[in-house]
């Protein structure tokens, strides 16, 4: 892709060159004067450009260069490089059409990952956006109404996208829906993984059978076991009835496996075989019981790096992968924070009761946008949910950020992670989460868990946790 660097400090212009020159072709312009030529001359896809420092001699002529482009609707893709004290002004330009800005000093690995956000639109809009530039097209999109943002069976299923990445996976889930063939959904936790399983099933010939999900990670292999083949009287100790299990009940249907990657090597073999042969027999059962589903799962790991490893069987790998595609994190499409936020509001507004005009402030959208989102899609559901519930007035400002959200890197506008193990930090955000909704549901476990999205098994599992954690940053519930 052929990005333009706009600066009149050659440092900096330097420093993105070679950060940036495996990936890309890239050109120099040394001031905001020359800028003009050279993108007449070299057509580029991408203006990354500095925005000058307010009471600059020259403050005027970046912003001038930013509007000239911006009337072009043939205009590159626009990224301001600017200082802190400027953020006003590039977040007002997001809404003009501007496609990102980063504050210096500018992370390089997160204006890649951006870069790369743009070449997967510019690519995606040939040949059905050629009037419009990336950009504007983008922008237009997220100010439209959302029919005509999005298909309309998407919204109907509670899908939520004008990312070109997630229209992108809407025409995949559309196109591959009809056939039989196992789905493989990745993404990290609160990507919406389960929202789109539903969609291939709605869309498939089975939608008018039952679609069953189990989550693998919130239950032990045994209860995993006993949850998918069914048991009959007696096969165990506490087992005083038969049960079916979701193999039977999925039959015709769908059957929906979130994270799949946590099954015991053990069950992975009997589950293959059931994938197979079509056919089981419940535990303690002899009869032989037929059964046809359709297989969708969903991971936030990696299945290959699970199956090098040695924790996850090649061969069903092969069976549950026949198709797949992975959702991206809410942080690499940004474009649909806003839209999301928005139908979130809407939604608890009404649940909530609360009069018409309810708005966020324009400090809390620039909020939303610049937060990493680390839980996605859910985080952010949650996030609205309660800043519905504590509001005051019309207008939700930035007064309802719970602490956790309060530390924040001011250069980068990401969460502050702090010292100490991944594993130990997505445990403490966790149990924060946790708390949080328990003092929001006055310590109602049944209403939290509900809250949370997450079965009660599993919220009685992570409070476990606290009890277990040493004294640190997570409060403790009473």
């Amino acid at each position: 892709m052929k990005v333009l660097i706009v600066d009149d400090n050659e440092v900096t212009r330097r420093q993105l060159f070679w950060a940036l020159r495996k990936d890309h072709d890239l050109i120099e312009a040394p001031s905001l004067d020359e800028a003009p030529a050279f993108v007449a001359q070299h057509a580029p896809d991408v203006v990354l450009t500095e925005l000058q420092d307010e009471g600059a001699r020259d403050e005027s002529k970046g912003l001038a260069l930013v509007h000239a482009l911006l009337q072009d609707r043939a205009a590159p893709f626009i990224i301001i490089i600017t200082r802190s004290d400027r953020k006003d002004v590039a977040a007002e330009l997001l809404e003009q059409g501007v496609f990102d800005y980063f504050v210096k000093p500018v992370p390089t690995d997160e204006l890649a990952v951006v870069l790369k956000r743009a070449e997967r639109w510019r690519e995606l809009s040939r040949g059905t956006r050629q009037s419009l530039s990336g950009a504007r097209a983008a922008r237009e999109a997220e100010a439209a109404v959302p029919g005509g943002a999005m298909p309309d069976w998407a919204q109907e299923l509670g899908i939520i996208a004008v990312d070109p990445q997630m229209k992108h996976i809407l025409e995949l889930v559309k196109r591959i829906a009809p056939t039989p063939v196992s789905v493989l959904i990745t993404g990290e936790t609160g990507t919406g993984k389960e929202v789109f399983a539903q969609a291939v099933h709605a869309l498939s010939d089975r939608k008018n059978q039952r679609f069953v999900p189990l989550n693998c990670a919130v239950l032990s292999d045994n209860l995993v076991e006993d949850e998918l083949f069914g048991h009959e009287k007696g096969a165990f100790t506490g087992a005083i009835s038969q049960r079916k299990g979701k193999f039977e009940f999925a039959d015709g249907g769908s059957l929906f496996l979130d994270e799949i990657g946590d099954l015991g090597e053990g069950l992975q073999a009997k589950f293959l075989r059931v994938l197979q042969e079509k056919q089981f027999e419940r535990l303690g059962g002899n009869q032989t019981i037929a059964t046809d589903f359709r297989l969708i799962a969903a991971t936030h790991q990696d299945l290959g790096e699970l199956v090098r490893s040695g924790d996850f069987r090649e061969d069903l790998m092969f069976r549950v992968n026949v198709f797949s595609f992975n959702l991206p994190p809410l942080r690499e499409r940004r474009g649909d924070i806003k839209l999301l936020a928005t139908h979130f509001l809407e939604h608890y507004a009404a649940s909530f009761h609360r009069p018409g005009g309810l708005r966020f402030s324009r400090e809390l959208v620039r909020f939303l946008h610049d937060y990493h989102w680390p839980g996605n899609v859910r985080e952010l559901q949650h996030f609205v949910e309660r800043a519905v519930a504590l509001s005051e007035g019309n207008q939700i400002g930035v007064e309802v950020m719970p602490d956790s959200l309060r530390v924040r890197d001011a250069g980068n506008g990401r969460a502050s992670v702090g010292a100490g193990s991944f594993e130990s930090l997505v445990r403490d955000y966790k149990l924060k989460l946790v708390h949080e909704a328990l003092e929001m549901t006055g310590h109602n476990k049944n209403l939290t868990a509900k809250v949370l999205g997450i079965s009660r098994s599993y919220l009685f599992k992570l409070l476990k946790q606290t009890a277990d954690a040493p004294e640190g940053p997570v409060r403790r519930s009473s």
